[in-house]
Formats: C-alpha cells, sequence, structure tokens
C-alpha cells in the first residue's frame, strides 16, 4: 500500500465529468482512508463534493487567472502527488509548477487514439472503449492505489421524505444534435403525466432562457415544476428524491446516477459505448436514434460535430420502447 501522502486531484470542468468522478474519489476514500485529499476544480462545482468527507477544496473563481490560481496553491502545504484528470492546458501549467517543488504528476489519458477509432467504426460493429470513469481510476493505479470499476458505487442512495412519486426531467444539452426535440419532450412529459395523476415532474434547467422556457412549461399542468435558476447544493438535494431521471447526454444524468437515482439517456450526436454514460445504468436505459435511418451516427465524442439532413436523428428514437421502460423503472 503506498505511504500516506497529500495528494491533489484536478478536474476543472464541464460539470458531467467533474460528477463522474466522485464515486471514484469515495471509493479511494474508503479504501485508503489515510491519504490525505485536495481537489482543485471550478469553485461553482464545489458543492458537487459535498458528501466527501476530510477534503480540501481549492476552488478556482470565475475569471481567475491561471497566474493567481499558482500564487494561491504554491502557498499551501507542498504536494507529495498530483493526479491530473483533466490534461488541459490550466492543469498542466499546475502540474509543472507543483513538480518543481518536488511533486509527482501523472495525467489522464484522454483516448484520443480510441475516441477517433470509435467514429470511423460502423455503427453496427460498435463496442465500448475505455470509459472515463476507468480513465480516472488509472491515474490512481499509476500511482499504486489499486481501485476497480466493482468498487465504484453511488455515492449514497437515494432515500426519499415522501410517498410522491417524482420524475426528473433535463430536456436541455450543450449541442442541439443531442438535445430531444421540444415538441417531442412535451409530448412524453404529457404521457409520463397520463401514466399517473400524482406523479410530480421536475424540469431541470439552467438560469436565463432555460429558466424562461420550463415556467412557461409548467402553466400547462399542475404536475410540473421547475428547478431551473435553482443553486447547485439545491438541485443536488432535490435529485436525490428522484425515482427517475430522464436526460440527454448531459450533466444532469450524471449527477443523479451518483445517488443511486434511474438514469434514462437521450442520445443524438454522441453514444454511450464512446465512454460517457452515467455510472450504475443498465445499456437499455439509453435510448438511440435509427442507425439504418442515420447511418453516419455517431458523429462526435460530445456533440460538437452536427451532420447536415441529421437535424431530426433524435425523432427516430423508439417512443414505444422509452414510453415501456419508464413505465417497467417505475412499476406502472
Amino acid at each position: 500500500m503506498p505511504k500516506e501522502a497529500r495528494i491533489l486531484v484536478i478536474r476543472f470542468s464541464a460539470m458531467g465529468d467533474v460528477a463522474m468522478c466522485l464515486p471514484v474519489l469515495k471509493a479511494f476514500q474508503n479504501k485508503y482512508p489515510n491519504q490525505r485529499l485536495s481537489i482543485l476544480t471550478k469553485e461553482a462545482f464545489i458543492p458537487l463534493f459535498k458528501d466527501l468527507s476530510n477534503v480540501e477544496f481549492i476552488g478556482l473563481k470565475k475569471g481567475e487567472g491561471i497566474f493567481s490560481l499558482l500564487q494561491r496553491i504554491l502557498k499551501l502545504e507542498p504536494f507529495d502527488l498530483v493526479m491530473d484528470l483533466h490534461s488541459s492546458l490550466r492543469s498542466a501549467f499546475v502540474c509543472s509548477a507543483l513538480a518543481l517543488k518536488g511533486a509527482k504528476t501523472h495525467k489522464i489519458d484522454k483516448r484520443r487514439a480510441a475516441k477517433k477509432k470509435f467514429l470511423k467504426t460502423a455503427n453496427t460493429s460498435l463496442k465500448p472503449i475505455t470509459s472515463q470513469a476507468q480513465a480516472y481510476l488509472d491515474v490512481f493505479e499509476y500511482f499504486g492505489f489499486k481501485l476497480s470499476m466493482n468498487d465504484l458505487k453511488p455515492i449514497k442512495s437515494s432515500k426519499k421524505n415522501s410517498n410522491q412519486m417524482r420524475i426528473g426531467v433535463a430536456p436541455f444539452a450543450a449541442h442541439s444534435s443531442k438535445t430531444y426535440p421540444e415538441d417531442l419532450m412535451k409530448i412524453l412529459i404529457d404521457k409520463i403525466c397520463d401514466f399517473n395523476s400524482d406523479i410530480e415532474i421536475l424540469l431541470f434547467g439552467a438560469p436565463g432562457d432555460q429558466q424562461e422556457r420550463l415556467k412557461a412549461w409548467c402553466k400547462k399542468s399542475k404536475q410540473l415544476k421547475t428547478n431551473a435558476g435553482m443553486n447547485l447544493e439545491k438541485e443536488l438535494a432535490l435529485m436525490t428524491q428522484l425515482d427517475l431521471m430522464i436526460s440527454m447526454d448531459s450533466a444532469n444524468g450524471h449527477m443523479a446516477a451518483n445517488f443511486g437515482v434511474p438514469v434514462i439517456t437521450l442520445w443524438g450526436s454522441t453514444h454511450p459505448y464512446a465512454g460517457y454514460q452515467p455510472l450504475f445504468q443498465p445499456f437499455n436505459n439509453s435510448f438511440l436514434p435509427d442507425y439504418q435511418r442515420y447511418p453516419e451516427l455517431p458523429s462526435s465524442i460530445f456533440g460538437e460535430h452536427e451532420i447536415r439532413g441529421y437535424e431530426d436523428a433524435m425523432r427516430s428514437i423508439n417512443q414505444e420502447s422509452l414510453h415501456s421502460r419508464i413505465k417497467e423503472i417505475l412499476n406502472l
């Protein structure tokens, strides 16, 4: 077993990738409780780690430059090990500065070659590549910390404080190519409301435009409520009360999965085999477009590459199968 060390773990963004760190860090703490853990992330994401104990947080402030950040870090007690789970220019600067102070550093393998090959593979022959969570574990393995995917568990099981059936719906994503059409999402929500008039649907979204759009949706049914614009800590608390989360390939799915909530994900230009399926979910919770009609999918790892003529790809997701799976999870 590695000797006791002061360890810095770096992951600045994106929110979904930061969320996927949590089960890894929890497993690490459970197996190696004497290690001294510090986490460097965006200040806004620190609430994601509230279920970890005895952790030092270093929050990157909004608009803060790298030199200001380094000045703050270098004033702290020296680190023995630095685990770069981001591998960005910013994290490389931090690693280089701390290496000069004697720290041993190692960065995540971004699996660029595997991802490139994945996107060139016919969609009828796709196989999972190394997941993001496994890539995190590999960094710990480099330093001699033995952890496997079997060690990962939900941060805490969802414990509801009422018998109210609640379904979370996160209808937005960073790119239109992985966002379910709004009209179909409204139809899906209506269908769920018809399953049981006592179901409460909580709509998740960001402040601003998403918040206003979701408020308009809520006017059409008393079963709908929106949490858009709520701070992250309160949003996470609400997720523990869900019976199901329906999400795009986005952060909300990862956050809900961390609490042991069943998560159904709707996929467009991306694919769960590329390493970013929410943890602890069976593959039949992932709903994909009709790949015979859209043979060039998946077209990207993160959704930034859109194919002309494929704007309606997510409309081909089998709605009957989706409805059936929702009812199965909810025992309706």
